[in-house]
């Protein structure tokens, strides 16, 4: 007779199939009611949480989380990689500009604008605030490519949402393991309420950040360049799919390993893959480009429900409740900050560019700055501390309020501003 220890098949064997299982019920209840697929996935990862808190049966919350940095290097990096694929260069060349600044001074000026209201209005420590506001300033890319896959936009506004999110990831990690390191070198970083008492080395941070953000867009083009001379030795579509799979992980795993922005390599790859390599004159044969988008397709969707997942198995909802005041703060610091830091951004490049942006399209962008996995994943790989004691539940409530606000409103809203918008 074989004896079967429920706690260690749920550490192993049962691991897949019931993550898969989840993903099939998750189908199953979004198909059946207007609730998104995304945010059954959030759900039930809550209803996890909470019945580990309670102590439901065998339901055990540890068995099924993921490392943070899985998240960081191997989940997100196919979301980026799958939607800058499906840009088309040109357009990408009209948005440039505003995607640029967005994704670099529109989350400086979010992180300063959010960490001065934390500060001052909600009494935060300076260090914490600033932390808080880095962390939470990059929006999203899984949550930014769900809302724009369900409902059809101009194009340039869903290329400049995608690449936004797609690239200002570095930006933010920059600022917040700069912060971070401020924190760990003063003992009472966290006692700090006085701005002008933080040293930082500002020529010194935008040296490091220019260093990490384009060398991380070197790393990819480097790889996808070699890919396209790679493709021409081929000629069967599982080879050049796989070939497609090294381009972006070569990428991230190279580019992370050298201290530059695996995300923004995953970006700069996709986007020349998807460009100058799958549409490319004689380099893939048509049935090789449905095959590579069919899997790239497949992959994000698993992609995807692993971040949303991980973001309902991350919540600790007995701490958000503690926190509520402070949390709702927090969401409002942030919906300043990111208003703060698109609409002058956008204003700008309307006047002095080519690049023209009408006031629903901006407000489409300030609205859709929501935040997701990322955010928590970078709060986890903190290490244990009282540091990390106070940004958990913050970032946890501001993006679980990110969720359950704006997904609504930006769908509402988009549907409202272009009623040629159709659901897909």
């Amino acid at each position: 007779m074989v004896d079967i220890n429920i706690s260690s098949l749920l550490r192993t064997e049962w691991i897949i199939p019931i993550f898969l299982g989840m993903i099939f019920l998750a189908s199953l209840v979004a198909n059946k009611t207007r609730v998104p697929y995304t945010m059954v996935l959030v759900g039930i990862g809550i209803i996890v949480s909470v019945a580990h808190v309670s102590g439901i049966g065998f339901i055990d919350r540890t068995r099924f989380q993921v490392d943070p940095k899985l998240i960081l290097y191997f989940v997100v990096p196919p979301l980026i990689f799958e939607a800058m694929m499906k840009i088309d260069r040109e357009q990408f060349k009209t948005i440039r500009i505003s995607s640029l600044l967005l994704s670099t001074l529109g989350v400086v000026l979010a992180t300063l604008v959010g960490g001065f209201l934390l500060s001052y209005v909600a009494g935060l420590p300076t260090i914490v605030a600033f932390a808080f506001a880095a962390l939470i300033a990059p929006t999203d890319a899984a949550i930014v490519i769900e809302v724009f896959k369900k409902i059809k936009a101009p194009s340039a506004l869903t290329a400049l949402m995608q690449s936004e999110a797609s690239f200002n990831d570095a930006t933010g990690l920059v600022i917040f393991s700069s912060i971070i390191a401020i924190a760990l070198a003063q003992g009472s970083a966290l006692e700090t309420t006085n701005f002008s008492q933080i040293n930082v080395d500002i020529l010194g941070q935008l040296e490091h950040f220019a260093i990490v953000f384009f060398g991380g867009i070197a790393i990819g083009l480097g790889f996808a360049i070699a890919a396209r001379y790679l493709m021409k030795l081929m000629n069967e579509p599982l080879p050049e799919t796989a070939l497609s799979v090294a381009v972006l992980f070569g990428s991230v795993v190279v580019a992370n390993a050298l201290q530059l922005s695996g995300l923004v390599a995953a970006a700069a790859s996709g986007l020349y893959f998807g460009n100058l390599v799958m549409k490319g004159k004689g380099i893939m044969s048509e049935k090789a480009q449905v095959y590579s988008s069919h899997f790239w397709d497949m992959i994000a969707f698993f992609a995807n429900s692993v971040a949303f997942l991980y973001l309902g198995l991350s919540m600790d909802i007995q701490d958000m409740g503690k926190n509520l005041p402070l949390i709702a703060m927090a969401f409002g610091a942030v919906l300043a900050a990111r208003a703060a830091s698109t609409y002058p951004i956008l204003a700008a490049t309307h006047r002095f560019t080519h690049e023209k942006w009408p006031s629903a399209w901006r407000h489409v962008v300030m609205i859709g700055g929501m935040r997701g996995a990322l955010s928590v994943a970078l709060v986890a790989t903190l290490p244990e501390s009282n540091f990390k004691d106070i940004l958990e539940p913050i970032t946890f409530g501001v993006v679980l309020s990110s969720l359950i606000v704006q997904y609504p409103v930006l769908s509402r809203y988009m549907k409202k501003a272009f009623p040629e918008a159709t659901a897909t």
